[in-house]
């Protein structure tokens, strides 16, 4: 897939969690090829979601490129266990503590031979992304305050940020992802869409209606 083309990820997060093989399966039979998993800290994002385990075992019951976002302080500390758990992609954020540097991590996740990401939250400017965009595959554009799903589409405070990271990859020959995640809907993926994005995480409006399917059907449809 080149760096154009639009997917549509649904987000672990809004899953029933009593039934995950499950739900991992409806993702699949949705047509889903790749999956994105939340995790959080409960110190970086007031919420806490699940760790390595859950990407070990959601690992076990797909073939979908699992796309794990951590939402955590020292991401650094914890990379080696998300990458022997079986991520594709490790997206990790500017705003974030680390033991050793932003920079060492993307370094790493690459040495590996993983994919590497790049999360920004909606009050950070663009320009703080601009040092690390030769090394990444992925630019994530919170489109929401993150920890908590179901929150509205912040399009005013993130979306000319992300036609900055559109006309800068552009302008630089560069090859990364553009990622939106919070608020994802039919009536919001157009928007990110027009202003450069590709990947759309969704969790409420992909995993919340009983015909998962259609749910995505019609997102890939509204970002054709």
């Amino acid at each position: 897939m080149d760096c154009f083309t639009p997917l549509i990820l649904p987000s672990l997060l809004a899953a029933d969690f009593s039934n995950v093989a499950a739900e991992v399966k409806r993702a699949e039979d949705a047509g889903a090829q790749w999956l994105h998993l939340d995790v959080m800290d409960g110190n970086f994002v007031d919420n806490i979601s699940f760790g390595p385990a859950m990407i070990e075992a959601v690992k076990r019951h797909t073939d979908m490129f699992l796309d794990v976002h951590l939402m955590i302080q020292r991401a650094d500390h914890f990379l080696d266990r998300f990458i022997k758990a079986g991520a594709g992609n490790i997206s990790v954020h500017v705003e974030a503590r680390y033991d050793t540097s932003l920079l060492s991590t993307l370094q790493r996740i690459k040495s590996a031979g993983l994919s590497a990401g790049l999360v920004l939250n909606p009050s950070t400017p663009f320009e703080a992304a601009i040092p690390y965009l030769h090394l990444i595959d992925l630019l994530l554009i919170m489109t929401v305050v993150p920890g908590f799903g179901g929150q509205p589409f912040m399009e005013k405070e993130t979306m000319p940020k992300l036609a900055a990271a559109r006309d800068y990859r552009e302008a630089h020959g560069l090859k990364y992802h553009l990622q939106v995640d919070g608020g994802i809907y039919v009536t919001t993926a157009p928007i990110a869409r027009q202003h450069g994005a590709n990947l759309f995480v969704a969790g409420t409006s992909s995993f919340g209606p009983p015909d998962m399917k259609a749910s995505m059907a019609a997102l890939a449809e509204s970002v054709k």
